[in-house]
């Protein structure tokens, strides 16, 4: 990568959007009112996750200000946080040096698994790849994710992340390299490129793939606490105490000759190749989306995409009200479909799993039972404070299993309650 710009700011003045007067829209606090160290968006933008002096992780509900959950169990600050890409977990980092994993979906905080001393002299960052897979094994769904941290031990690790009955994480990589304590670490939109920048004064280039360096970039001239990609991976952002942001691109490929900042390879490495992804789909234009839609045989619907002026922006939000009352899709299992196939678009993998009923597709996530994967019809809680399909718990139970089938925690009782309110919103979405 070569420095495209140093020395690079704004004042509020100076930037255009829907943004720009400033206004604030929520203040949040904890109830310690303790310093806050880090916070984190869900993937929805439904969730904010904020960790601070007072050990505590606190997820919010971002369209109410209010508190949905405060998660304790770290014995130390609460360093990173970061979110799955699927939202369905959410991870933290602490001063102790232990990453913890947490359930985000459900709503119940509960914590699925700790790593103790992932970095044995503090911990102080850790993001999720935005890459992830699913699948379908003997009728239980499986996830898996990339984990990277960082810490005060020089080290920058990635971890593998899996969920299924239960939540396991083991070490695939340790990047050794830094000189100073790493402070942060960020993985680019297409999930094989990871950036680490630390008090040495540099920020490093891995592939995840191989667990090799790429590069090392050395322009600032003090400690580099914080690196960020944009959202199509062309750019890398590092900001340092010595009050400058610079703004990396990707270095010529047919330039014999390193960039300014940049230390030669013995060798090149090549690219992490972008697939498609959120990035790639939002610079879509309208005729873009709508070579789209005759790929999938959906031809008959692009004049009015193209009356909408659908881009890829636009069609990454489309909603099953949208489809219906604005561009006329009546048919709901075609509706459905298009819903599935922008899902495949913003998670490649995502076509791992075999397609549901056209009437499930559109269902939230929530709906669907933990055993099963199925839409529940009678929802019932357990002692694990997880819903769950009647039946489906109750031949768990019946099978002599007397653990929770999402922790793995041993249940306290084997009785299930009627999950009313998550029953009314079956009800509505089945009508």
């Amino acid at each position: 990568m070569r420095p495209r710009r140093a020395d690079y700011g704004a004042t509020p003045s100076e930037v255009d959007g829907p943004t720009q007067s400033g206004e604030v829209l929520g203040q949040l606090q904890h109830q310690s009112e303790a310093a806050l160290r880090c916070c984190s968006f869900s993937p929805s933008g439904a969730l904010l996750a904020t960790g601070g002096d007072d050990e505590t992780l606190v997820l919010w509900d971002v369209a109410t200000r209010s508190l949905v959950r405060a998660l304790g169990g770290h014995g130390a600050l609460v360093t990173a946080c970061s979110f799955s890409p699927d939202g369905a977990l959410l991870a933290s980092a602490s001063s102790a040096g232990d990453l913890r994993l947490w359930d985000a979906r459900y709503g119940h905080g509960s914590c699925l698994l700790t790593r103790s001393e992932a970095h044995d002299l503090g911990a102080t960052g850790c993001h999720f790849s935005p890459q992830f897979e699913a699948s379908l094994a003997h009728g239980t769904l499986e996830s898996s994710y990339l984990l990277a941290s960082c810490g005060n031990d020089d080290l920058v690790r990635v971890w593998q992340v899996r969920m299924a009955h239960r939540c396991s994480l083991w070490p695939q990589w340790m990047f050794e390299g830094h000189s100073g304590n790493v402070m942060c670490c960020r993985f680019a939109p297409g999930g094989q490129l990871l950036a680490s920048s630390a008090g040495d004064k540099t920020t490093m280039l891995w592939d995840v793939g191989t667990g090799e360096q790429l590069q090392r970039l050395t322009k600032h001239s003090r400690y580099v606490p914080c690196c960020a990609f944009s959202s199509d991976g062309e750019f890398l952002a590092t900001g340092s105490n010595d009050r400058t942001v610079v703004i990396w691109t990707q270095a010529d490929s047919s330039s014999s000759s390193p960039g300014e900042g940049q230390e030669e390879k013995p060798k090149p490495q090549p690219q992490p190749k972008e697939g498609v992804g959120v990035a790639a789909v939002g610079r879509w234009s309208v005729d873009q989306v709508g070579e789209w839609l005759e790929g999938l045989g959906m031809g008959q619907h692009r004049a009015a995409f193209e009356e909408h002026a659908i881009d890829g922006q636009e069609l990454l939000h489309l909603t099953h009200e949208g489809l219906s009352n604005a561009l006329h899709v009546d048919a709901l299992g075609t509706r459905a479909r298009l819903l599935r196939e922008v899902q495949a678009l913003k998670h490649p993998l995502w076509r791992h799993l075999p397609p549901a009923g056209e009437e499930d597709a559109a269902l939230p996530e929530e709906l669907f039972c933990p055993i099963t994967q199925e839409p529940m019809r009678d929802p019932v809680v357990a002692a694990d404070g997880y819903s769950y399909e009647r039946t489906a718990i109750n031949r768990w139970l019946e099978s002599g299993k007397e653990t929770s089938p999402m922790t793995n925690e041993p249940l306290e009782h084997t009785m299930v309650l009627p999950n009313r309110t998550l029953l009314l919103l079956i009800q509505k979405y089945l009508r």
